[in-house]
């Protein structure tokens, strides 16, 4: 059994704390984690990336998928990581795990390497 809950009323808190008491702690070992709630980024903002991605892309003969995993990189660095056979291994994040406040940075710094470039501003078609 697994739940996330996103406590933003007194009523989701007040069922949330009920199901934890209704477990039976007697049969099993359970783990909870409470952590502060961080908005995952926006279809908006997902949209201009991309949008910037292919304005420098078209500046600088780069595919869109490359200019994209440059801008991540040069943001955030990498991850490492061990394979399967114990080899340590690094790879870009995935956007789709930011935060508002980390896609705004990203995006930020992208219009800021696309200006530098005299990439075009990109019109942001959403969809």
């Amino acid at each position: 059994m697994r739940h996330r809950w996103i406590l933003k009323s007194y009523e989701i808190r007040n069922e949330c704390c009920r199901q934890i008491r209704a477990i039976n702690v007697d049969d099993d070992v359970w783990e909870v984690t409470v952590k502060l709630y961080q908005k995952n980024r926006s279809l908006e903002q997902n949209d201009m990336f991309h949008a910037w991605c292919g304005s420098i892309a078209d500046k600088t003969g780069h595919s869109k998928e490359e200019i994209k995993n440059i801008l991540i990189e040069t943001v955030f660095g990498t991850e490492e990581y061990l394979n399967l056979q114990g080899d340590q291994r690094s790879r870009i994040r995935q956007t789709s795990s930011m935060t508002v406040g980390e896609m705004s940075e990203l995006i930020e710094r992208s219009t800021q390497i696309g200006i530098e470039l005299g990439a075009d501003v990109p019109e942001v078609t959403h969809g």
